[in-house]
């Protein structure tokens, strides 16, 4: 398996990022999947990636910590 060789620092922005991008997405299309066209299934899915994206922050700040 490759494993990305990043200093703490870059792990640091590397997962902010990721809370970023997870906060947009989910923003974005939870908010207009859910409230606007009442379109759960697109909801429950932006959900899923929203959760699989965090999963991958905390993934690689937890590889600095071991």
């Amino acid at each position: 398996m490759y494993r990305l060789r990043l200093n703490g620092e870059q792990a640091k922005l590397v997962a902010e990022t990721l809370r970023i991008i997870a906060v947009a997405e989910f923003g974005f299309f939870g908010y207009t999947a859910g409230l606007e066209r009442h379109d759960w299934w697109l909801m429950a899915a932006s959900l899923l990636s929203f959760t699989l994206i965090e999963y991958a922050a905390v993934l690689i700040l937890g590889d600095r910590t071991s």
